[in-house]
């Protein structure tokens, strides 16, 4: 309980016979320091005369509900510090889907019920699973963060299931498709796949990376960002952040591009053409080449599959694999890669059966002390 800063305004918060109150009071943080005092100071001296605080039905009653377009602008305000990627894909969730549909509306009248046919909607209309949930994921954050501040008493997404998503689709390549592919690539892109295939590192991790970023010495690269349309923020998830080793292929292909004449001011290691970062046409350019090397089509992103899928295969422990990738847990290594795992465990299977236990000897025991322990349970 006290004050707090929500956007621009600072509100006071209390707590009286088990209801949240929170009321806003402006940009005067010493207003709502001495209202909250005011209050407290109030509800003390009504408790202690046995009566109810006079002062509730004026900061509840006069309070409009709150609608979902001004929860939104609550919740965005209170992450200004987010990726700017994920901030401009909220604002576009918001403006584009959510605020059209339920901005207007008061937090408490919406329902369950609704919530679920606005879901099947989105299905209608062609809306990937993935997409669908992102959405329905970000309504259900607003309504949690006002559950939190005592908005609303009950949270209508809790009874809406998210939307079934197929599972990702794992289609690596062979290493001697890689070859062929990678030496299909033009020259200028060549380096930069290469590192895709034998890092394992997402496209957006490496169109982030600068050349500080590399330790020669130590032969690592560090992951301390993603690039996303042009803009750059944290990585994926906090485990994203990761120091990923450099095998000598990556070494060599990135110490060609210091040789070339192309420069950037902003130290960004993977350029364009025109000396500016990589920001789209990746998959462009690996479509190209996989026709030119005749294999069929598979997204750039299948890469870094590829790279996940040998490593399990080579026996690499599946821990020292999912740091590698930047995993949150290793439940996402596992979901995504079971069948390579168990591919990759069978040689292990036949391994144990051959050796566990072998060469140990363990005596057996005699029938005579197995009857005599039965004859001793009977007479005890």
């Amino acid at each position: 309980m006290g004050v707090f800063l929500r956007g621009s305004s600072w509100c006071a918060r209390l707590r009286y016979n088990g209801q949240l109150i929170v009321k806003s009071f402006g940009p005067d943080k010493q207003l709502a320091t001495a209202a909250l005092k005011k209050m407290q100071s109030d509800i003390a001296a009504a408790k202690a005369a046995g009566k109810d605080w006079a002062g509730l039905k004026e900061v509840v009653g006069a309070r409009k509900p709150k609608t979902f377009e001004e929860a939104a602008k609550d919740y965005m305000e209170e992450r200004a510090n987010f990726k700017a990627s994920s901030i401009s894909s909220y604002t576009t969730i918001f403006r584009s889907r959510l605020i059209p549909a339920f901005g207007k509306r008061a937090l408490s009248e919406i329902t369950p019920s609704e919530l679920k046919k606005y879901q099947a909607a989105l299905s209608k209309e062609g809306l990937s699973p993935a997409r669908i949930n992102t959405i329905m994921q970000l309504f259900r954050s607003v309504m949690k963060q006002a559950a939190d501040e005592g908005v609303v008493k009950h949270d209508p997404t809790r009874s809406v299931k998210r939307v079934q998503e197929p599972k990702v689709d794992i289609d690596p390549l062979s290493p001697e498709e890689l070859k062929l592919a990678l030496a299909a690539i033009k020259p200028h892109f060549q380096p930069l796949f290469i590192t895709l295939a034998y890092t394992g590192a997402r496209p957006n991790e490496l169109l982030a990376l600068r050349w500080g970023d590399i330790d020669w010495v130590k032969k690592e690269i560090s992951i301390t960002k993603g690039r996303v349309r042009g803009k750059e923020g944290l990585p994926k998830t906090r485990s994203s952040g990761r120091v990923i080793p450099m095998p000598e292929i990556v070494e060599d292909a990135l110490k060609s591009l210091r040789e070339r004449p192309i420069e950037s001011l902003t130290e960004h290691v993977f350029l364009n053409l025109r000396g500016k970062p990589i920001d789209k046409n990746l998959d462009l350019i690996w479509k190209n080449a996989l026709r030119k090397a005749g294999l069929r089509h598979r997204p750039s992103y299948q890469l870094r599959h590829t790279f996940a899928t040998q490593r399990i295969v080579e026996g690499f422990p599946l821990p020292y694999v999912a740091k590698l990738l930047g995993h949150t847990t290793m439940d996402t290594l596992i979901r995504h890669y079971a069948g390579w795992i168990d591919s990759a465990t069978a040689e292990y299977n036949d391994k144990l059966r051959q050796t566990v236990g072998k060469g140990i000897e363990i005596p057996a025991v005699s029938q005579k002390v197995l009857h005599g322990s039965k004859t001793q349970k009977r007479q005890s």
